[in-house]
């Protein structure tokens, strides 16, 4: 398993290689930082969608209290209909941050922290990438969300 390819310095004239087994294999994260700088991650199996984003927001409920305020990129598995039905259920408000925004999702700092942390590295197994994901989360800095949401 091959992480994200990112820059590296390497001799003049030397050209590195990373073997490839010509697998396309992933993981799958939804993540949420909250306002006082915990995070959530959830792993998931299969591709994201609106019963995924359900799984989260469910799961993200009772993590972080009954009433939640969660605020969303404009991903289809976020805006999608069944998430709106699910929603209309429970305590949980959701807002969307504009479209083509991501400079104010402080998730996507995550996203960046996590890509440097296992960039250039070659996996064995989707086991050793999947804990290799986890414990580098724990050791990101996770961004304060009221610099991104107020700046």
């Amino acid at each position: 398993m091959l992480s994200t390819l990112i820059y590296a310095w390497f001799p003049e004239g030397e050209r590195p290689s990373l073997p490839v087994t010509g697998a396309w294999d992933s993981i799958k994260l939804l993540g949420a930082i909250s306002d006082s700088g915990e995070t959530f991650f959830l792993p998931c199996e299969e591709n994201f969608n609106s019963d995924t984003t359900n799984r989260l927001l469910d799961a993200l409920q009772t993590e972080f209290g009954e009433k939640i305020c969660v605020i969303l990129d404009n991903a289809s598995y976020f805006t999608a209909n069944a998430v709106q039905e699910f929603v209309e259920d429970t305590p949980i408000e959701l807002c969307y941050l504009p479209r083509g925004s991501p400079e104010l999702n402080p998730a996507e700092e995550c996203w960046r922290q996590l890509d440097q942390e296992l960039g250039n590295r070659l996996f064995d197994t989707l086991d050793d990438l999947r804990d290799a994901a986890l414990t580098a989360l724990d050791r990101i800095e996770v961004p304060d969300v009221f610099t991104y949401l107020c700046p």
